[in-house]
């Protein structure tokens, strides 16, 4: 708290105040940057689950290879 004070009366309380403020922006802006970067990672899994799920719901609304039921293949 002393090198607070000592800085406000060396140099001005507007140019602290500048200077933390910028501090706290360019802290804020790295959290920010953090913050996006998991989103996008959350976002690129949660297209992966979902191109999955496409296909398996695909795969069961439009089955590609029916077995013949035996019952089929004696009345042919």
């Amino acid at each position: 708290m002393d090198e607070l004070i000592s800085a406000i009366s060396t140099v001005g309380f507007p140019i602290v105040c500048t200077v933390m403020l910028m501090y706290l922006l360019v802290k804020e802006n790295e959290n920010h940057k953090n913050e996006m970067n998991s989103l996008k990672d959350t976002i690129a899994g949660n297209t992966l689950v979902l191109a999955e799920l496409k296909q398996i719901m695909s795969d069961m609304l439009h089955p590609k290879n029916i077995p013949e039921d035996d019952n089929d293949a004696a009345r042919h």
